[in-house]
């Protein structure tokens, strides 16, 4: 999964995350704005980033249209 946020960030690309937030499951198109061993902070559409134990990160992957080529 790191891999996928790394790839986020260092290519400046979105990726598809399944996450829970607020106890929901949610499968959003997400922007990596950062990440650690604990914490990943994510801005879904044009809102404010919103921050996710990592824990809370089910799972990622290339975003629609993208296969990861670079």
């Amino acid at each position: 999964m790191t891999r996928f946020l790394r790839y986020a960030v260092e290519h400046e690309r979105k990726i598809r995350a399944v996450f829970l937030l607020d106890g929901q499951l949610m499968q959003k198109t997400v922007t990596v704005v950062s990440y650690d061993e604990n914490e990943v902070q994510l801005q879904i559409g044009k809102k404010k980033p919103i921050a996710l134990p990592i824990t809370d990160l089910l799972s990622c992957d290339y975003a629609r249209g993208d296969h990861g080529e670079e």
